[in-house]
């Protein structure tokens, strides 16, 4: 059979028209699809980092709550801390002030214990008296503090009934509590010279310790306070008992 050039013109007619209409549908039908699915994989994108920035920011929101968090624990252990440190404290004034009140009662109970004991001698009488001073916050004795119990105890050779009458003292400073207690060493120390150097027996010497509660007067402040740490001893005998000069003083 001859081919004409209509045969070859129908050919290619019959071969570009499937071309044509594949390239059709592509336009009409994939090309929507793809460009959806490109918009989609976009948004999907973007709200990924959306999510990413709002954890980000959410992470940091969390962080600033923490860290104020952590700040007010801080803060609340401190004053739990300052609170126990201040019952501590009311605590300890409110045992220190039980204490000076107790050594009190005591001080008031020895004085009582002591008038009552002159009391029942009421036909005894002053016959020596010596004033034993100390150093600042010392209750020991120095050389002439000795000295003095030395020439009170001579004056007992001849007496065979008296009574010893031992008080303590301190200045005004410091706490009352430190006071009672340091006047009562003062005596005790005063009563054990007495009553080791110089045989004098325990049962006849009443001491107290009265701290600051009897300051002594002086020209100034500082000499009062001098004068006030002291310890004052009394020698009674009976009233029949003659009394020289030199006792008395």
């Amino acid at each position: 059979m001859r081919i004409t050039p209509a045969l070859l013109a129908l050919a290619a007619i019959t071969a570009i028209g499937p071309a044509c209409a594949t390239k059709k549908f592509v336009q009409q039908t994939v090309d929507p699809v793809n460009q959806r699915v490109t918009e989609l994989d976009k948004r999907a994108a973007d709200n990924a980092k959306a999510i990413e920035q709002l954890d980000d920011s959410t992470k940091r929101d969390i962080g600033r709550v923490d860290e104020k968090v952590n700040v007010a624990d801080a803060k609340a252990t401190e004053a739990d801390r300052k609170a126990a440190e201040g019952i501590a404290k009311a605590n300890q004034a409110a045992e220190k002030a039980d204490n000076a009140r107790t050594l009190a009662e005591n001080s008031l109970s020895k004085a009582g214990t002591l008038e009552k004991a002159f009391a029942n001698l009421e036909n005894y009488q002053l016959t020596t008296s010596k004033t034993i001073y100390f150093g600042f916050n010392r209750a020991a004795l120095d050389d002439d503090g000795k000295k003095e119990l030395d020439t009170l105890a001579q004056t007992l050779g001849s007496h065979k009934r008296f009574v010893v009458e031992v008080q303590g003292f301190t200045d005004t400073s410091g706490p009352a509590e430190y006071n009672y207690s340091l006047s009562e060493k003062r005596a005790d120390t005063v009563v054990r010279y007495l009553t080791l150097q110089h045989k004098i027996p325990a049962y006849r010497v009443h001491s107290i310790g009265l701290g600051k509660d009897v300051p002594a007067e002086g020209a100034n402040a500082r000499e009062g306070r001098k004068l006030s740490r002291r310890v004052e001893v009394r020698i009674f005998v009976p009233s029949d008992t003659p009394v020289t000069a030199a006792q008395s003083r």
